[in-house]
């Protein structure tokens, strides 16, 4: 745990990530420390623990519907897609929005039965070895991760943005194994306040180690570039 935990900073620091990572374990065991009391969304959850709190999302302390189903917390009810149309105005149609709801469960549906609670932690607290981590970052941020990540085998997942914030930050990198970044949908960053230059990179626990042994050895962490490089660099700004 203590190496994880040296890894998870290692990268914290080296791209100057301000914000908490922040831990995502599915399961029913005791984390024996105090719990923040009072139910949040998923949205809001994430950003509470990003600021050292530790939050229980359970069916009956999540706050969002549609979060529980996401998650896998509860099985799904009926949709209210005329309010998702009509209200938040997210798609022209009914037609349209259960079209798109129909290609998000394609990619990753539910992980229902994994366990009826979530914590959401601060990394370094050390409660669980995570599921997932969540760094909330900026886009350069994001850009060096996503290179960090593909530095070993040169392999990048697929990026998924669409969907709810719930689903591309959690749900869909925890049920496909996949390294995301997303910026989350407006109506969950809105009603949240989220800051608006911030994103979510979730990176699953086990390619943690990789992109931690990567930040010294790569430009997208600490490493400086090839004096040949930096030469043809300023030539070709002095083009300009």
């Amino acid at each position: 745990m203590e190496e994880y935990i040296e890894n998870v900073k290692n990268i914290v620091d080296a791209l100057g990530i301000e914000k908490e990572p922040v831990g995502v374990k599915y399961t029913d065991e005791d984390p024996g420390v105090e719990i923040e009391a009072g139910n949040y969304t998923v949205c809001g959850a994430i950003l509470a623990a990003s600021e050292g709190k530790v939050i229980l999302l359970s069916e009956e302390s999540c706050a969002c519907s549609g979060g529980k189903t996401h998650l896998g917390l509860t099985q799904r009810g009926e949709i209210p897609w005329k309010m998702l149309v009509e209200g938040e105005k997210l798609w022209c149609d009914v037609k349209t929005a259960i079209r798109s709801s129909v290609e998000v469960e394609k990619i990753a549906g539910p992980p229902s039965g994994l366990s009826t609670k979530i914590f959401l932690y601060p990394v370094r607290t050390s409660l669980f070895q995570p599921d997932i981590i969540l760094m909330l970052v900026n886009a350069e941020q994001a850009s060096r991760l996503i290179t960090l990540n593909q530095f070993w085998d040169g392999k990048t997942p697929s990026i998924e943005m669409r969907g709810s914030l719930c689903w591309s930050m959690i749900t869909y990198p925890l049920v496909s194994g996949n390294f995301n970044v997303s910026v989350g949908d407006i109506s969950a960053r809105r009603m949240e306040r989220w800051d608006p230059n911030i994103m979510a990179a979730t990176i699953p626990w086990e390619r943690i180690r990789g992109i931690a042994e990567a930040v010294d050895l790569s430009t997208a962490g600490r490493a400086e570039p090839s004096e040949k490089f930096e030469r043809m660099t300023e030539k070709m700004k002095s083009r300009r």
